[in-house]
């Protein structure tokens, strides 16, 4: 505590702190990005947010578009394969390629 009942003034906020508590969709806004590697530069960079350029961002949202698309291609391929499967009469026990593979091709 400090003299007459004031308490210690807070420490003033890093611009990226900042800018998180004035724009709510920047909360999850990560300390470090990665950024993919090309043929130029053969390695990826890991680099703190604080000092990335905005050509920085753009490859990195570029490798986390990837990502993102390889995951949702992943996410419909199962559950394609679940619907196939179910629809071949398969059960919650059963093993889902196997009675996919037995169900008529229909594409």
């Amino acid at each position: 505590m400090f003299p007459f009942g004031k308490s210690k003034p807070e420490a003033p906020l890093s611009a990226l702190e900042a800018l998180k508590k004035a724009h709510y969709s920047l909360a999850s806004l990560p300390e470090t990005i990665r950024i993919p590697a090309t043929p130029e530069r053969g390695e990826t960079d890991a680099k703190p947010v604080t000092e990335a350029t905005i050509d920085d961002i753009a490859f990195a949202l570029r490798g986390l578009e990837a990502a993102s698309s390889a995951l949702i291609d992943q996410t419909y391929a199962l559950r394609k394969l679940s619907q196939i499967a179910r629809d071949a009469g398969a059960l919650g026990a059963h093993r889902a390629v196997e009675a996919a593979a037995r169900a008529k091709t229909g594409r």
